[in-house]
């Protein structure tokens, strides 16, 4: 069948075709936008996490509390939290974050934590391990928070 561009078949085709242009351009800009909005949030959570880390390693725990989420922080006390941090047997000498996989509100965040623990059995004064921790951290208002295990 031959078509020419005068034809209302031509006519008709050549509509369809910049239909499918115009959902395959609207289609595309969509996936692009989800995939750098996912990027930027991963990116922050892991800001944020590595934040989280950094204010616990100086012993700056007041910091450290306001990365915890806001139902974390309705039942544990700034000052409860402090004493403990401060009364652990854990220290921590370094932390990495190394990574992180999320949906929308959800992010499981990996980080490599460097610690020690003093006179940890008698007989040895201190010993030194470095292990993977795995991290809960949530979306709420906009914003990523620490969930902790307990």
């Amino acid at each position: 069948m031959n078509i020419t561009s005068s034809t209302p078949q031509a006519h008709f085709y050549g509509r369809i075709r910049s239909i499918c242009r115009i959902f395959a351009t609207i289609v595309l800009t969509a996936w692009v936008t989800a995939c750098a909005t996912g990027t930027a949030s991963m990116s922050n959570v892991q800001e944020r996490a590595q934040a989280r880390w950094n204010a616990l390693l100086a012993g700056d725990y007041d910091t450290a509390y306001d990365f915890y989420s806001p139902g974390y922080r309705s039942s544990h006390s700034r000052g409860d939290f402090e004493i403990d941090m401060r009364t652990r047997k854990v220290r921590w000498v370094a932390a990495k974050v190394l990574g992180s996989t999320c949906e929308a509100e959800a992010c499981t965040v990996e980080t490599s934590v460097d610690y020690k623990v003093t006179r940890p059995v008698p007989g040895v004064p201190e010993w030194k391990n470095t292990e993977k921790s795995t991290e809960q951290w949530v979306k709420t208002n906009g914003e990523w928070w620490y969930l902790p295990n307990n």
